[in-house]
């Protein structure tokens, strides 16, 4: 009955949006009020009002001139946004993706190859993309309110597939409650976010709770050479259908053998059904080959037919800091990634040492809400690498100083340079190819992927801007020669 009623006023307001965060508020808003342990944004009522909200959702009664709706809960509100918006999320076909590495990679080209032949939406670590609509996120998964916000939106633009990334921190903060998913893939689970979860056990759970989340007839994806592949399994086997992948055990149900792995892409084939098909990838090394596995398993869980999958993946474009390779005059190579956990960079830098025999520079920070990682990522980038350069990465409100000698703590000293400016960083690192010419060095610069900017304060609205790693690795490489 609140339900109801409280949808009928609600419909009688010209509402444009539904807004969680007072400073994101316009002209037209309703402003959804919620208590956390930390946090009461009931608080910001008065901030709300002034930038134009024309109402306000709550959990308690509120002071204020404008039509206020109290829910009993938080929960109760996401429903009433939700069924406002007539459920948006059950209008789309929804696949999750989650995983400690790869989950970029598989939404994001999943969502390209999808939106080939049916309108198609990403939402994940590069932002949120649907019908030419390109926007920044301030997290990998939004918030419920932010969601529903632009499902309905990519429902009005006539979207039917939805391919999103889902973090831990999304998992555990309930932020994906209001999500069905038709199908779930599991790239791998390693070990992550461990000052956000406090022990790996509780990040490997978290990840899990993404099972719970999936349709009864839907289909879970996920990679047999995980360790963690046998727990996922056993969450998702009494609701679902699975498909399994891997490099390493014939019994997958897509499996990859033999494979040929180099910086310029992979060729290998694929076991399915019984039949063999050839396949090839301008993704790089043999993590992107389980990430291709990942990519084609969902397209040919809804029937997509081997050989048009396969052909789909042959001309995907490189995602937007993920393994970008640049090709310099002396023979050399930079490549622009992501990796910024001990996972991801560990295999990167033992990947490239597999093709080449020539130098491995690293240039690497550690974002703040990760200090607990910096001595570990430290130690593993100057023990696998020739050279690391050790810059920032978003101190989030840490002193980049702080973060920098926790690097340092257990890394081989003679075999890392510390420059807290990153663009500088990267010019330093770049001149050491210019005056050794070695035409097989192969310099990494990670961690911020295609961001364009440095968050340096906690407060993630507030970022200062960046050239981005690709830019100032083109820039520098030009003044010195090195740019083909």
């Amino acid at each position: 009955m609140l339900l109801q009623s409280t949808l009928t006023s609600l419909r009688k307001l010209p509402l444009t949006c539904f807004e969680a965060d007072s400073r994101k508020v316009l002209p037209g808003s309703i402003f959804v009020c919620s208590q956390g342990l930390n946090h009461d944004s009931h608080h910001f009522v008065d901030e709300a009002v002034a930038r134009g909200a024309i109402g306000l959702i709550a959990t308690r009664p509120v002071d204020t001139r404008l039509p206020c709706f109290v829910m009993p809960g938080h929960a109760m509100s996401i429903s009433l946004i939700s069924h406002y918006y007539q459920n948006p999320q059950r209008q789309l076909f929804n696949i999750g993706v989650t995983g400690t590495n790869g989950k970029t990679t598989v939404a994001y080209s999943l969502h390209k190859i999808l939106n080939q032949t049916s309108p198609s939406a990403y939402t994940g670590t590069l932002g949120c993309e649907f019908d030419g609509h390109q926007g920044e996120l301030i997290n990998t998964t939004p918030d419920a309110i932010t969601l529903l916000n632009l499902m309905k939106r990519m429902v009005d633009k006539g979207v039917t597939h939805h391919v999103m990334e889902v973090s831990s921190h999304a998992l555990d903060q309930d932020r994906v409650s209001c999500m069905d998913y038709d199908i779930t893939i599991f790239t791998n689970l390693g070990e992550d976010h461990i000052d956000y979860h406090g022990s790996r056990d509780d990040y490997l759970q978290a990840k899990l709770r993404l099972a719970d989340r999936l349709k009864p007839d839907g289909f879970a994806i996920i990679n047999l050479d995980d360790p963690m592949a046998m727990a996922i399994m056993d969450r998702c086997q009494q609701k679902s259908r699975i498909l399994t992948y891997s490099t390493q055990n014939p019994e997958a149900s897509l499996y990859a053998d033999p494979v040929s792995a180099s910086c310029q892409g992979a060729e290998f084939q694929l076991h399915y059904q019984g039949s063999a098909y050839k396949v090839s990838t301008p993704l790089p090394f043999q993590f992107n080959v389980e990430n291709s596995l990942a990519i084609l398993a969902p397209l040919l869980a809804t029937g997509q037919e081997p050989e048009q999958a396969i052909n789909y993946l042959k001309y995907l474009s490189p995602v937007p800091g993920r393994c970008e390779v640049i090709s310099l005059g002396n023979g050399a190579t930079a490549i622009v990634d992501y990796a910024h956990n001990h996972d991801a960079l560990s295999g990167l830098i033992r990947h490239v040492r597999q093709h080449t025999n020539g130098h491995v520079l690293t240039v690497i920070g550690v974002t703040g809400d990760r200090l607990m990682d910096a001595e570990v990522i430290g130690r593993c980038c100057s023990q696998l690498s020739d050279h690391s350069f050790f810059t920032t990465d978003n101190p989030m409100g840490l002193e980049p100083d702080t973060i920098l000698a926790s690097m340092c703590r257990q890394a081989i000293s003679n075999k890392i340079t510390i420059e807290a400016n990153r663009e500088r960083a990267i010019a330093l690192a770049l001149s050491r190819f210019s005056q050794q010419k070695h035409s097989n060095d192969v310099l990494l610069v990670c961690g911020k992927g295609p961001e364009t900017w440095q968050y340096t304060s906690i407060d993630k609205l507030q970022s200062e801007p960046y050239a981005g790693d690709k830019a100032v690795i083109e820039t520098y490489a030009r003044a010195g020669g090195l740019l083909l």
